[in-house]
């Protein structure tokens, strides 16, 4: 009976002490928990995050926009609806909507206010039309759900759960111009993180499920079907944004979304563009906000990157499905492989070592670090492109970095330059600028290509003369540049004087007009056949956006169902860069041939 009563209290005592460390750790270990929005902040921006949520300030130069308040709108009725707290009455809600909108946004026109209208009501009516089918199957209406994931919280508000017999379907009311197919729709990075915590969710509570996204403006009815490398690229990205919240290393990403962030104002990256450079003799080109926000926002101005513009003269079809309608893009192994090289060597040409030079296992060390898992089509693949990719690096160091390193001067530099006569803008990111010994400059440009350029082709490159023009405006004269086809080791310089700016300019010029007039005309067209419920016939767009063959059709994410498809399986196919199979898996030529000569060598 002692004994019992000793028990007893020493299980008393361990309970109680149990209870006061979590209150400790509760107290001096903050919870970290990481929300949909976090996520797509820490993503984008860490300094953002660290301005809104560390040091609490206002964004002062936040402006919310009608398409953002329309949305919270039409949100709020939904839910009332689905919770049968009011009765759906289409022209009642679509009028306290506009009378709401108009109130806060009273600078619209009266315009404006029809084409917001309008959009609202398609998307009050598609909803409805849902809600008749699926209000008996309702289980919960805008719940949140919390989930821990190693020492993480994922949490996540879940805008509608409906219960099908042994089934959950969650789903997710879409109010933005977005639309994306639900070919596509794995391949969304917003879409899988949400994904990601609705699986730890329901395998905890031993429950199947489903989630759809329902693009209200589209009645587009999309499934989410799992993509294990993306998913697997998921996992990583919470795992990294989770330490640095934990170690609260805030970096700033400078880029095209800067100009919408209300902090511009403040952040030191932008500093030069909002102040200007005296010693350098560079003088202020954005003081209020981007140069491509500018251009994003006035009639007639192309907001231009060299891939958009390339993209367009390649293929107006695909520019049209990417930029214009916006269908989304797929991870591609060959892409994947690319950006890991990029991010592995920009980390990598940043270490400024006290003495000596980094080593080749620091390399491949950073090489696994940033490995870029989605886009791959097996696990076998992902093994043999990595494989691939660490033998490019070890070739590179023996052969460029040995003996010879110097940190960079500036990696992944982001720049906004006018362009086209001061018509447009151009942005872009730069590899890597390098000052020499000597004190002179040059720029390198990684590319995983699967072919080594010639001279001339390089001389040519217009992606070259953009950098050289974008630091001549810092006022940085480089000596000469080059392209690093990291693939076959090898570089091949050029240099650029002030008649290929000349020159690039009225190129730029012509291509950008182009482009903006070939937009209006399909998206007039767009608009058009969308008043009279139809789709536009293939001729149509054709006959303003058409496709084109050229050595990338390979690996379109829009081949299939392109009008030139037969033709580019069967009498262009030799001339792609990357190989199509009848079954639509896309084939990187130069790593099947690496895989050939192993094998060989395996059975010899």
């Amino acid at each position: 009976m002692k004994v019992f009563y000793l028990a007893k209290i020493f299980v008393s005592v361990i309970y109680k002490l149990k209870k006061l460390w979590k209150t400790i750790k509760s107290i001096f270990v903050p919870k970290i928990v990481i929300t949909p929005n976090v996520f797509n902040l820490m993503s984008s921006c860490g300094l953002k995050y660290k301005f809104k949520y560390v040091y609490n300030l206002d964004e002062i130069l936040s402006q919310q926009r009608p398409e953002g308040y329309i949305g919270f709108l039409i949100h709020k009725y939904i839910f009332l609806t689905l919770k049968k707290e009011i009765k759906f009455d289409l022209g009642y809600i679509l009028s306290l909507i506009m009378e709401d909108v108009s109130l806060k946004f009273e600078e619209l026109t009266e315009e404006d206010k029809k084409f917001y209208e309008k959009n609202v009501r398609k998307m009050l009516e598609n909803f409805y039309n849902w809600y008749l089918q699926n209000k008996d199957k309702v289980y919960v209406v805008d719940q949140e759900i919390t989930v821990k994931y190693r020492n993480v919280r994922l949490r996540l508000r879940c805008d509608c759960i409906l219960k099908h017999n042994d089934i959950y379907e969650v789903v997710d009311f879409i109010t933005s111009k977005r639309n994306i197919t639900p070919e596509f729709l794995p391949c969304d990075l917003f879409t899988n993180f949400q994904y990601f915590v609705l699986e730890k969710f329901f395998e905890e509570n031993k429950k199947k499920f489903k989630f759809i996204k329902f693009f209200l403006l589209f009645n587009n009815y999309a499934e989410f079907v799992k993509n294990w490398s993306v998913q697997k690229e998921m996992e990583k990205n919470i795992i990294e944004i989770y330490d640095e919240l934990k170690t609260k290393e805030f970096e700033a990403h400078k880029g095209p979304l800067c100009g919408w962030c209300g902090y511009y104002d403040i952040c030191p990256v932008w500093k030069i563009e909002r102040e200007g450079d005296e010693e350098k003799g560079v003088p202020p080109v954005a003081p209020e906000t981007t140069l491509f926000r500018v251009a994003r926002e006035t009639p007639g101005m192309m907001a231009l990157s060299y891939s958009k513009m390339s993209m367009y003269i390649q293929c107006p079809r695909r520019y049209r499905l990417c930029y214009l309608d916006k269908v989304g893009v797929k991870p591609q192994g060959f892409f994947s492989i690319g950006s890991t090289i990029h991010n592995t060597l920009e980390l990598f040409y940043n270490i400024k070592p006290k003495k000596g030079e980094p080593s080749l296992e620091e390399l491949l060390n950073l090489y696994s670090q940033c490995w870029i898992s989605s886009g791959y089509s097996s696990e076998k693949e992902e093994q043999e492109y990595f494989e691939s990719g660490r033998q490019w690096l070890i070739n590179y160091y023996n052969k460029f970095v040995k003996g010879q390193y110097i940190p960079a001067y500036a990696t992944e530099e982001y720049f906004e330059i006018p362009i086209g006569k001061n018509k447009h803008v151009m942005i872009g990111y730069i590899d890597r600028i390098q000052k020499n010994l000597d004190g002179t400059f040059e720029i390198l440009d990684y590319k995983t290509d699967p072919k080594v350029r010639t001279q001339q082709e390089v001389d040519s490159d217009l992606q070259l003369t953009i950098y050289y023009w974008a630091l001549r405006n810092k006022g940085v004269e480089v000596k000469r540049l080059g392209l690093i086809f990291i693939r076959f080791n090898e570089i091949v310089y050029t240099t650029r004087t002030q008649k290929d700016i000349e020159l690039l300019d009225n190129y730029v010029e012509e291509v950008a007009d182009s482009m903006w007039l070939s937009g209006e005309k399909y998206m007039k067209l767009k608009q058009e056949y969308e008043e009279l419920g139809k789709d536009i016939p293939e001729e149509k767009i054709e006959e303003i956006l058409p496709s084109k063959i050229n050595k990338y059709c390979g690996g379109c994410d829009y081949l299939k169902g392109c009008p030139k498809e037969q033709l580019i399986k069967t009498e262009y196919k030799d001339k792609l860069l990357f190989e199509v199979t009848e079954t639509g898996e896309v084939i990187d030529k130069e790593i099947e041939a690496e895989k050939k000569i192993e094998e060989e060598l395996q059975t010899e």
